[in-house]
Order: structure tokens, then C-alpha cells, then sequence
């Protein structure tokens, strides 16, 4: 996991607990006087900037550990090159399943690693897709990766660098039938 990713986890993580501290003093306090609000908002940007930080740097050590390394590492067939490769959530059912995300010259991989309740590797061979699509994660977040393959299956992924993930299936490889929403 890069900087710029562990400052903007940090970030949204600090602000929701910003917003949630100071709300949930607002709404568990009778009486309160001007004093009291500003102590209420100051204590929530304090939390929120604390957590926002220490959110961001474990977020990183995880990432970056030799167990996350070791548990994503895929097994690429003899003369398949890896081209790219990212940290990536893969929606199976409502679970966010993370892991990496990797694109070969023959096909993408997701590997999870060993922190989630399902477990799994998916492989899509390149021929088998149809199309790539990116959309806004809970409607909000525009990281999101849809693969549809040929037979009309659709896996969805959260992943780091939306854009270069895009110019690698559509540019690099040469998809066919690539059609972006």
C-alpha cells in the first residue's frame, strides 16, 4: 500500500469518527451550554485526528506485512508474466473479501489472504472477458472494478489505481468488446 493510499484511509476513517465522537456527545447530553459544545467539537477533532492517523499507519503495516505477501502470492504458469498488481477487495455474497488483485499476460487473479471468512482464488482467463466496467462503490466511491465474462458472469473488485487497472485491460491487452459505463 503506497502513501497517498494509507493518508486517504487515514483521512476517511478520522473524519467518520470526527463526525460520530462530536454526534454522539450532541445526542447524549441534555443542557448543553456553548461551552460544553466547544469542548464536544474540539475532543471530536481531536479523536477523529488521533484515530485518523493510527487507522492510516496500521492500515499500512498490515498491507505491507510479509503475511499479507506471503498469503496473496498466486502461482503463474511457465511463461505467464505478471504485469500488475494491486490490493483489492472481491465482493463474494456481502462479504468484501480482501486480497490482491493480478494481471498476467494470460489472465486476473485474485488471491485473498487469510483474514476473511471466505477464503478463495478466483482466475479469469483475458479471452473470457467480455467487459470491464468501472462503478462507485456503495454508490459513492468511484473504485470500482466489474468484469463480465463472455458467459454473462459478473465478479466485482475495490481496488487501488481505478485508472491504470482500466489502461491495463483495455489498452495493454487488447480486450475485445471492452465497453466502459
Amino acid at each position: 500500500m503506497n502513501k497517498k493510499a494509507k493518508i486517504k484511509s487515514g483521512l476517511f476513517f478520522g473524519i467518520a469518527m470526527t463526525v460520530f465522537s462530536i454526534l454522539q456527545d450532541l445526542l447524549t447530553h441534555s443542557n448543553l451550554t456553548t461551552k460544553d459544545i466547544v469542548i464536544i467539537i474540539v475532543s471530536g477533532l481531536f479523536v477523529g485526528a488521533l484515530s485518523g492517523l493510527l487507522f492510516g499507519w496500521f492500515i499500512g503495516l498490515f498491507a505491507n506485512s510479509k503475511s499479507l505477501t506471503k498469503d496473496t502470492k498466486i502461482d503463474t504458469d511457465t511463461g505467464e508474466t505478471i504485469l500488475f498488481d494491486t490490493g483489492a477487495n472481491h465482493f463474494k455474497g456481502a462479504e468484501a473479501v480482501g486480497g490482491k488483485l493480478y494481471l498476467t499476460d494470460k489472465r486476473l487473479v485474485f488471491k485473498s489472504h487469510k483474514f476473511n471468512i471466505q477464503n478463495h482464488e478466483l482466475s479469469i482467463n483475458l479471452s473470457d472477458i467480455d467487459k470491464v466496467n468501472r462503478y462507485k462503490t456503495l454508490g459513492l466511491v468511484n473504485n470500482g472494478l466489474s468484469v463480465t465474462t463472455i458467459d454473462n458472469k459478473t465478479e466485482k473488485f475495490v481496488v487501488q489505481q481505478i485508472e491504470e487497472w482500466l489502461n491495463q485491460l483495455i489498452e495493454k491487452n487488447g480486450l475485445q468488446h471492452v465497453h466502459l459505463e
